[in-house]
């Protein structure tokens, strides 16, 4: 199929956010808090695309920066996000295709058609599929997800699916997508994208991976304002002692307590509060809690979705914020 002038420039646009991104992922001084904070913001918005709340008490970051989510978490994309499949597999093993989606456990506690029946629809669907395989793959992908759709072999959580299929199959070729880029995308999205088809479809899955990789550009300029200013502060102490160490606790998180910086930093608690205390009443981190027994602290920067889709890049701190605390095995979102 020839495509137009325009069209190209679409398809030029995506992939070339893509490789933006995952250069960042390679190169910024930022780029570990930016990993961490791009796997939750893709889980938040498979969670709202599944209908459900992602609440950021119920996300966990271990000691190597691997993003999951606890038992209270109800959206279909959670075992998924942590688990992998290759390209041959989702083309052409319908059993590892629904041990991806975890659809075996689906399956039984929904009742839905029996897992023959499954089996034979996620066949049907990837012989309909394979005449996309050949296509560029973030075309590809967009006609794959239709289809899975149109098809529906689950029954329940087919949309959620077909994103967390469509994504892998295209833009989780580059570094940048975990699963849930293309759900970012479309959360804005004024287009009836489920229902789209021929090229409508293409253009707005086009611009939908557009959109979701430049949130996580703009996520990453904004981490680096924050470095810049964090950097610029510690500079200007004369004893910043572990400072440092818990703002980045704090970057990688969605929220940091008193008792996760104990026990990742390796002071006692009243440290870890005196150090909490000297980063919010400079601005560094705001208290969010409420509450004086219970507290609990973030830095200042908008989540991906909240940001706006271009910013210049004004920003070029001289350190980078990658550094690794002492110990941090083990430390996750809530108080244990």
């Amino acid at each position: 199929m020839n495509k137009g002038l325009g069209f190209i420039a679409h398809y030029a646009a995506a992939q070339s956010a893509l490789e933006r991104l995952e250069e960042r992922l390679k190169l910024s001084p930022v780029r570990v808090p930016l990993r961490s904070r791009m796997q939750i913001a893709e889980r938040q918005a498979l969670a709202r695309m599944d209908e459900t709340v992602l609440m950021e008490e119920d996300v966990y970051v271990d000691g190597r920066r691997t993003v999951s989510t606890s038992p209270f978490d109800l959206s279909r994309s959670r075992h998924t996000m942590s688990a992998h499949i290759t390209l041959e597999a989702l083309a052409e093993e319908p059993g590892a295709v629904l041990e991806w989606l975890d659809a075996p456990k689906a399956v039984a506690n929904e009742r839905a058609a029996p897992m023959v029946s499954v089996l034979e629809r996620v066949r049907a669907w990837q012989g309909a599929s394979a005449a996309f395989a050949p296509s560029p793959p973030l075309l590809g992908s967009a006609h794959m997800a239709r289809l899975w759709r149109a098809h529906a072999p689950l029954g329940q959580g087919d949309v959620v699916a077909s994103l967390l299929i469509g994504d892998r199959w295209g833009p989780g070729r580059w570094d940048g997508s975990k699963g849930g880029l293309v759900a970012m995308g479309l959360e804005g999205s004024q287009q009836p994208w489920k229902v789209a088809e021929g090229e409508q479809l293409e253009r707005v899955w086009l611009e939908a991976i557009r959109q979701g990789a430049q949130a996580h550009l703009d996520l990453e300029l904004r981490l680096r304002a924050y470095a810049v200013r964090a950097a610029q502060f510690l500079q200007a102490k004369r004893r910043p002692g572990r400072l440092k160490d818990m703002l980045l606790l704090a970057m990688i998180r969605p929220r940091v307590t008193s008792s996760m910086a104990a026990k990742a930093l390796g002071i006692t608690s009243a440290g870890a509060i005196k150090l909490l205390t000297i980063a919010a009443e400079a601005g560094l981190l705001v208290e969010r809690s409420g509450q004086a027994s219970y507290r609990h602290y973030a830095i200042p920067v908008a989540a991906s979705s909240e940001m706006p889709r271009r910013l210049a890049d004004p920003f070029d701190p001289g350190e980078e914020w990658n550094w690794e605390p002492q110990d941090v095995g083990g430390i996750s979102s809530p108080e244990a």
